[in-house]
C-alpha cells in the first residue's frame, strides 16, 4: 500500500494470523475508548506464538473518587502459554476476551478478573507498591462506523507493519470493585500483526479524535533511525464530511501534556488537533536490558470546534 491510499480489509484478517519465522512475531486485537467525559479505557491482546506466550493488558481512567482528586487508573496485565494453533484459537487472556459478533462490524468485549488500582496514574511510575488489589468486571459491544481499512502508518516493518483500524461506538458497562459505570461513547479497534520491536522505534507519538462517523482524526508521528540519525515520517487518516484520505504530512508541538497536531491528507486538507494529557500512566516493555516507556495517556482534545476527551500514546526509549 502506498502513503497516499486507504485500503479495505478481509473479514478473513478479523482472527489471528498464522505466525511468521521471526522471534518477535506478534499479532494483537485492541480496542480502545470512553464516554468523552473522562471515562477511558484501553485494551489489549498480543500473542507472540515463537516465543509461546500470549498477554493481556487492561487500563481504567475512573472518575475521581471525590471531587478535586485526580481521574483513578486500574491496571491489569496477564501472560500465559500461547496456544498451539495460533489461528483457530479463542482472542482470550487474562480477564479479556475478544469475541467477533459480525466481521468488519461489530465486536464484544467481555472483562472478568482481578486488577490493581492507583489513586493517579502517575503513581504506577513514582509510587508502584501504592495500589489496592480490586475485582474487574465488563461487557462492552463495539459497532463500527464504516468497514475497517489499512493506512500507511509510518512504522517500519520492525513494529507490526500489517495493521488496520476502525472507528466506531461503544455501550455496555465496566465494574471496578463495588462500583458499576455505564458507557456509552465511541471507541477506536485496531487489529495488527507481524514483527513487533517495542525497542527498534526511536520514538512515536500517537493521538486522534473521534466525533462522529463523518468526521474523525488519527495522526501518528513515528521516529525512524537510519544512516543519517533519526528522522520522522507522519501517517494517519483525516474523515471529513464523509470523505477518507490518508494523512501523507504533518507535525507535532509540545509535549504530551500540552500539544499541538497538524495533518495535511492526500486531499490536501489540513486539520489541527489540539490535546492535553490530564493523567498519564508510564508502562514499561522491558527486553533484556533494553526497556522502552509508553506514555498511556487521558488526553482533553480539541477539533473543529468540538471538545472531548481519549487517548494519547507517546512512546520513548530510555
Amino acid at each position: 500500500m502506498s502513503p497516499g491510499s486507504v485500503s479495505e480489509v478481509d473479514a478473513r484478517d478479523e482472527a489471528f494470523h498464522a505466525p511468521g519465522p521471526e522471534e518477535q512475531w506478534s499479532d494483537s486485537h485492541y480496542l480502545g475508548g470512553g464516554d468523552g467525559h473522562g471515562l477511558a479505557f484501553y485494551a489489549r491482546i498480543g500473542a507472540r506464538p515463537n516465543e509461546g506466550v500470549i498477554e493481556a493488558a487492561l487500563g481504567i481512567w475512573l472518575p475521581p473518587g471525590r471531587p478535586g482528586l485526580p481521574p483513578r487508573f486500574v491496571l491489569a496485565f496477564a501472560r500465559e502459554p500461547a496456544p498451539d494453533d495460533l489461528a483457530d484459537a479463542p482472542i482470550a487472556a487474562g480477564p479479556l476476551t475478544f469475541t467477533c459478533e459480525r466481521p468488519l462490524e461489530e465486536w464484544r468485549l467481555s472483562i472478568d478478573g482481578g486488577a490493581r488500582m492507583w489513586a493517579r496514574a502517575e503513581d504506577l511510575g513514582e509510587h508502584p507498591e501504592a495500589h489496592q488489589r480490586v475485582t474487574i468486571g465488563g461487557e462492552l459491544r463495539f459497532t463500527g462506523w464504516a468497514a475497517p481499512f489499512h493506512f500507511a502508518s509510518g512504522l517500519t516493518d520492525a513494529v507490526a507493519s500489517r495493521h488496520y483500524e476502525q472507528p466506531g461506538s461503544l455501550s455496555g458497562h465496566l465494574a471496578v470493585g463495588d462500583e458499576r459505570f455505564e458507557l456509552d461513547g465511541a471507541a477506536l479497534r485496531d487489529h495488527s500483526w507481524g514483527v513487533r520491536d517495542w525497542q527498534s522505534v526511536p520514538y512515536w507519538r500517537w493521538m486522534g479524535m473521534l466525533v462522529d462517523p463523518e468526521h474523525f482524526l488519527l495522526i501518528n508521528n513515528v521516529g525512524i533511525r537510519g544512516t543519517e540519525g533519526v528522522t520522522e515520517t507522519v501517517g494517519g487518516c483525516l474523515m471529513l464530511g464523509g470523505e477518507l484520505a490518508p494523512v501523507v504530512s504533518g507535525s507535532t508541538e509540545g509535549t504530551q501534556h500540552d500539544f499541538v497536531a497538524h495533518a495535511t491528507d492526500a486531499l490536501g486538507r489540513t486539520a489541527t488537533l489540539r490535546g492535553a494529557a490530564i493523567s498519564v500512566a508510564p508502562l514499561r516493555q522491558r527486553r533484556g536490558e533494553r526497556l522502552t516507556i509508553v506514555h498511556e495517556g487521558l488526553t482533553r482534545l480539541e477539533w473543529l470546534g468540538h471538545e472531548t476527551f481519549g487517548i494519547s500514546e507517546w512512546l520513548e526509549q530510555t
